[in-house]
């Protein structure tokens, strides 16, 4: 397998295992048990998808990486929202959105490195679980943007 897919799979990764741990931390720190419960959700649901990454990128080298690049600096967007958490549901929801963007738009860059099928597979299975967290924040955005 050639490096770049490796290196494209372990940037995924990274920019996967950067949003559970803010949405994760975002869980505790919120004051709204509404956003617990929709942080703690999306967490979940980025774990499930960094352990398929990491499953078929395992499965692909015989063992993850562990000299893999580093983290590509597109996946601090998730770090830079810590400070957002209680500044306001709609400018977080808004920043949020944004970082789910570019979360689709690295996974869709992926897509188009033109990596193995299998890979391009699994990659596509794990957009359309992302695009469903974009959909959400999305559909929260409105709903804010609405009551304000």
């Amino acid at each position: 397998m050639p490096s770049t897919t490796v290196e494209m799979l372990n940037d995924l990764i990274n920019m996967c295992e950067d949003a559970r741990n803010f949405y994760a931390n975002a869980s505790y720190q919120a004051t709204s048990q509404r956003w617990r419960e929709v942080f703690r959700k999306i967490a979940s649901t980025r774990e499930s998808i960094i352990i398929n990454l990491k499953s078929h990128l395992n499965s692909m080298v015989g063992e993850l990486a562990e000299d893999g690049s580093p983290a590509d600096p597109s996946s601090n967007i998730f770090k830079l929202r810590n400070t957002d958490i209680n500044n306001g549901d709609l400018a977080l929801v808004e920043n949020l959105e944004k970082a789910e963007n570019e979360t689709l738009r690295k996974f869709r860059q992926a897509i188009e490195s033109e990596p193995p099928a299998a890979t391009v597979n699994i990659i596509e299975r794990q957009m359309q679980i992302l695009n469903e967290t974009h959909s959400h924040m999305k559909f929260l955005r409105q709903s804010l943007g609405k009551a304000a």
